[in-house]
């Protein structure tokens, strides 16, 4: 059964009276002009109408004009349609050529009508669900116009539907076409349904998928042609200011100064840190003293006593040791 969660199309807007008679009005005015249709939307625009040319000619032929015959098909005009569509295809200009003096839109419009009522009468009598009439109005009109056009007639904006499939329901609709509301019909018929219904949700849920991947693809390189477009009126006002800036003998190029700031190094202290800690490593190769001594790097340094009691030798040696600091002035103090 056909999914009723497809999303809908875009819902028409209905025309008001106030279109009708202004559409008119304007049908009058350019009708003999080259590209009337054109003038007649772009004045029903400025109006605050949002119609485009092929709904203005639309609404006037299959509505408002009375020169055509816009009644309802009778049954010989349905028979003789049926038969004309299977000869010509989605050829209505000449389907209407041959009926009684209509238009060929409206020809159109009459026969996908009547194909979805036969078809919501057909699934309301196999699944027993009032959700007919929303299921039906979930089908692409697309998916309809490739079941019954031509080989011949075939691009790429149509559906590619399997011949089995489309036999098939071309078949149901024409051995159906005058199904009463609530009539019933047999197993064999039930179950053709079922097979269409199911295959037609399939190929209606594709279309409608591959339908949103176009509109994206189609805003993305709206996007990206925009970017360039930008871009190059960036490039053109760039290029404008460097004219402008040689025309009046300034500079073109201008680079911001910066002021570099470097860490100041205390060498004098860092010189004679080193120069004390290489001192003691002299005096006490052995490796033995320092293994409890802490000695702290700074200005000036301290020496701090050691947790184990030193010999009276040691003590008197290290009494006497000469700091020797050169050209430096330091005091050093001893605690010992």
């Amino acid at each position: 059964m056909l999914n009723s969660s497809i999303p809908s199309s875009k819902k028409r807007i209905l025309w008001t009276e106030n279109e009708d008679k202004l559409l008119k009005q304007l049908v009058h005015k350019f009708q003999n002009e080259r590209l009337g249709w054109k003038k007649i939307s772009q004045s029903l625009r400025k109006q605050g109408y949002d119609r485009n040319t092929k709904a203005c000619r639309e609404r006037f032929f299959n509505h408002l004009d009375n020169s055509f015959n816009k009644s309802e098909l009778t049954t010989h005009e349905l028979d003789k349609l049926f038969e004309l569509i299977k000869i010509h295809g989605n050829k209505w200009t000449c389907v209407a050529q041959e009926l009684n003096h209509r238009t060929d839109q409206d020809i159109k419009n009459k026969f996908y009508a009547h194909v979805k009522k036969v078809f919501r009468r057909l699934l309301k009598a196999t699944f027993q669900t009032t959700e007919s009439s929303i299921i039906t109005s979930k089908l692409q009109p697309l998916l309809i116009s490739s079941i019954f056009c031509n080989e011949n007639e075939m691009d790429h904006k149509k559906i590619n539907i399997q011949n089995d499939m489309k036999e098939l329901f071309q078949n149901l609709i024409r051995q159906n076409k005058s199904i009463s509301q609530g009539e019933q019909i047999n197993d064999e018929t039930r179950e053709k349904v079922r097979q269409i219904s199911s295959y037609l949700d399939k190929e209606n849920q594709i279309y409608l998928l591959n339908k949103i991947t176009r509109k994206e693809n189609k805003q993305l390189t709206k996007n990206k042609h925009n970017g360039q477009k930008t871009k190059i009126v960036y490039d053109e006002i760039h290029q404008q200011q460097i004219l402008k800036k040689i025309q009046k003998k300034q500079p073109i190029f201008l680079y911001q100064q910066k002021k570099l700031e470097f860490t100041y190094i205390d060498f004098d202290t860092n010189f004679e840190n080193a120069f004390n800690e290489y001192q003691f490593d002299k005096i006490f190769e052995n490796g033995s003293l320092f293994q409890q001594q802490q000695i702290i790097s700074s200005m000036p340094f301290n020496w701090h006593q050691p947790s184990i009691k030193l010999d009276s030798n040691h003590q008197s040696e290290l009494s006497y040791i000469p700091i020797s600091t050169y050209s430096y002035n330091y005091s050093t103090i001893w605690n010992i």
